[in-house]
């Protein structure tokens, strides 16, 4: 909580800071602080932009008043033009990218500029944004994240006493009305004063600079967040210099939600200037550069451990083959195979646009409006009226009528947006070269591994195991996760492998599941080394029959990755054949780290 109230304190010293992140689980207390801090700040709390927001609402739109009464264009700017000090985005990962994309670049830019309606207007925004995010619910865009100076990840466990402050601010008289805290407000005037005749050292810029290759960040933008963290630090604290306090304060907020990586091999340090322009002891000046370099590395530790807080690093004294496949539970704790088999083909965020379709009929939310098609049959009113306004002083002189007159031209359709849901589909190969192996332990872990993640965006899961004894759903398609634990731990066993009737089957089932489900797509997680030895055709090469069978299986909106579960250092080329007849990414289970990609 302390980094957070720091950090929102930053960003009103410095104007070149535009925006705070707060992610933590949901009741952690994200939105609680945000409130309290403009209480203290302003005496009330933080205006909300809420989640049904339009846009018009949002960035502004005409003065329909004006225009209908006197046939005059005149605009009327959204919350971004007003004064409120900060305003309070909750859960900014579930508006449309589109809205959080330009709310952030209006707010870099310290400018709103509206195009709808025949107005052409751009007006002044001032404001700071503070969002909150709940990565459990969605996960929120890259490109959106990077346009925030600074993110603070709340833990999950605070400790006592700050969970005792956040219930006192919440349940005090009055709410957080009227408790404008006066040294707060001073505090923040007098670093205002200080920001502009701090100094950052030329060893503190190098730092940043260490930092931002290290981590894999794009750009430039994140070491500027970080340098303006500094010195706004500095200022909150009454000094013209920076130290090392405030580079590790700006390291911890500024890099790690930028990151591309979680770490490269380093070169060993060059040597820096001093840290301090004074002629201090040579002694002072290393302990000082040590103590740099490993904050740098407690960054990487605190990023790392956000991540990997509930992996379990036990491993059993057996013998070796058992700590390989044990180690593949971690495999799949920091990647989303689709999302990265996506990447593999285009450099294009996919992360969130495969979560919305438009024009979806009456189902999805209204977020904008088009010319009505002839057979209309959803009216966007709002947009009709501000289309037409423009021209009601001309139609009532021309017609000697009142009232608002609508015309067939005026009429708007909405355009929906609904958000898609994906069919995981894993398909298991349960056969004896797995279980003698020793291999099906890692596949179930695997399995295990990703559930959560889908589970808490309402995902369905679909389990499909084939040996020469069944082929068929262990687990039919569910979005109910809680009980498929029990039932990957008890997955049969068989000892040959009839691939290619597997794959005809899973094509059957999943081409009548999205015929059953139009907004829905399905990804199919093959996991088998592919050691084909039943054909369907008697006679046939059970392998070849398999592959030529891959070749042949298209669905629209299907996508498939091979896992190789082969673990062996000697590439697996039958698993290799079966991804390219697939038309899919191929991975070696004990890779999936997506070489340090987050």
């Amino acid at each position: 909580m302390e980094d957070a109230v720091r950090s929102m304190t930053c960003l009103l010293v410095d104007p070149h800071l535009h925006g705070v992140l707060i992610k933590g689980p949901a009741g952690s207390g994200k939105s609680a602080i945000i409130h309290s801090f403009s209480a203290a700040l302003t005496g009330k709390r933080a205006k909300v932009i809420p989640q049904n927001i339009t846009d018009e609402q949002l960035f502004g739109t005409i003065d329909l008043e004006e225009v209908l009464s006197s046939g005059n264009m005149a605009f009327e700017p959204g919350i971004l033009g007003g004064d409120d000090p900060i305003i309070l985005v909750d859960d900014i990962n579930l508006l449309p990218k589109n809205t959080s994309l330009t709310l952030m670049d209006s707010v870099h830019r310290g400018s709103v500029h509206v195009e709808r309606e025949g107005v052409s207007m751009t007006y002044p925004c001032s404001i700071s944004v503070v969002a909150t995010v709940n990565d459990r619910e969605q996960p929120l865009s890259s490109a959106v994240m990077d346009l925030f100076d600074i993110c603070v990840v709340l833990p999950r466990d605070s400790n006592r006493t700050e969970r005792v402050e956040i219930m006192q601010a919440v349940l005090s008289e009055g709410g957080f009305e009227d408790i404008q805290d006066k040294d707060l407000v001073a505090k923040i005037e007098k670093g205002r004063s200080l920001i502009d005749s701090v100094f950052v050292p030329d060893m503190v810029l190098k730092a940043i600079v260490d930092a931002g290759k290290k981590y894999g960040l794009h750009g430039v933008r994140g070491e500027l967040s970080a340098t303006r963290v500094c010195k706004a630090s500095a200022a909150l604290d009454g000094r013209t210099m920076v130290n090392e306090d405030d580079l590790a304060f700006a390291l911890k907020v500024c890099i790690p939600h930028r990151r591309t990586r979680h770490s490269i091999v380093t070169k060993e340090p060059e040597d820096h200037v001093m840290l301090f322009n004074t002629h201090e002891e040579k002694e002072q000046e290393r302990e000082v550069e040590a103590r740099v370099l490993s904050l740098k590395e407690a960054v990487e530790a605190d990023v790392d451990l956000e991540y990997d807080q509930n992996a379990d690093d036990k491993r059993p004294d057996d013998e070796e083959d058992e700590f390989l496949i044990l180690d593949m539970e971690k495999v799949f704790e920091t990647i989303d195979l689709l999302d990265d088999s996506r990447r593999k083909r285009s450099n294009v965020d996919t992360q969130l646009m495969r979560r919305y379709i438009k024009d979806v009929g009456k189902d999805g939310r209204y977020v904008s409006s088009k010319p009505a098609d002839d057979d209309l049959t959803d009216l966007a009113i709002d947009a009709t009226v501000r289309y037409a306004a423009p021209y009601q002083k001309r139609r009532r002189e021309n017609s000697g009528k009142d009232g608002v007159i609508i015309l067939p031209s005026d009429l708007r359709q909405k355009i929906r947006e609904k958000r898609t849901s994906c069919l995981y589909f894993f398909m298991v190969d349960n056969s004896g070269s797995l279980v003698l192996r020793s291999r099906m332990r890692a596949v179930k872990a695997a399995i295990l591994s990703m559930l959560g993640d889908h589970y808490t965006r309402r995902d369905s899961v679909a389990i499909m195991t084939f040996n020469q004894d069944f082929i068929g759903m262990l687990q039919p398609p569910t979005r109910s996760v809680g009980g498929i634990q029990k039932i990957i731990e008890d997955i049969p066993v068989g000892m040959k492998t009839p691939l290619s009737e597997a794959l005809s089957f899973m094509h059957t089932y999943v081409g009548q599941y999205l015929r059953k489900h139009p907004g829905d797509m399905a990804f199919v997680v093959l996991m088998t080394d592919a050691g084909a030895n039943v054909a369907m055709t008697p006679g046939n090469d059970p392998l070849e029959e398999s592959l030529q069978i891959a070749s042949h299986l298209r669905l629209e909106r299907m996508e498939c990755v091979v896992v190789d579960i082969k673990v062996s250092s000697v590439i697996n080329e039958k698993a290799k054949r079966l991804a390219r007849a697939l038309d899919a990414p191929y991975y070696k289970i004990e890779d999936l780290r997506s070489s340090n990609d987050i």
